[in-house]
């Protein structure tokens, strides 16, 4: 990354008085994009996030529940999960299986929708990766159940 110029901003501020806390600017947020280059690896958060990333985190999430029905199916049927861990909440029954699931998805889902303007690995991927990642890794997953019902 190019050494750029840092801006004078020790110059006084054009605003005659601070935002009120009881705006809708600052109930709700109105940052949805890193402006400056130079804030984008140390500010890289926002405060609305984008229709796709919503959109993404929203299909992955039905489609963590739709794995989860699905591999209910598969072991009513005679398979058995093979992750351990899910196993464990499996044995409890179908109800604490489901929740676990959920919330395990939903919470990663959440923090990487928060991070997804942060680069990794050595600012080669931003978390925004990890998103469609979920999503592809999902629907393959689906793809895969489906094939197994239908062997079945």
């Amino acid at each position: 990354m190019q050494n750029l110029p840092q801006p004078d901003r020790r110059k006084q501020s054009r605003r005659s008085k601070p935002t009120s806390p009881l705006t809708t600017p600052s109930l709700f947020g109105k940052r949805k994009n890193i402006r400056r280059d130079e804030d984008r690896l140390t500010q890289p958060y926002v405060d609305l996030y984008s229709f796709s990333s919503v959109l993404s985190v929203l299909v992955t999430l039905i489609l963590s529940v739709a794995d989860a029905i699905l591999t209910l199916k598969l072991i009513s049927l005679g398979g058995r999960e093979l992750n351990p861990f899910m196993d464990f909440f499996l044995q409890l029954g179908p109800f604490p299986f489901l929740i676990v699931k959920y919330l395990l998805t939903g919470t990663c889902l959440l923090i990487f929708l928060v991070h997804k303007n942060r680069v990794i690995f050595g600012g080669r991927l931003r978390v925004k990766f990890l998103l469609l990642f979920s999503l592809l890794i999902y629907l393959a997953l689906i793809l895969y159940e489906l094939v197994l019902l239908s062997s079945t």
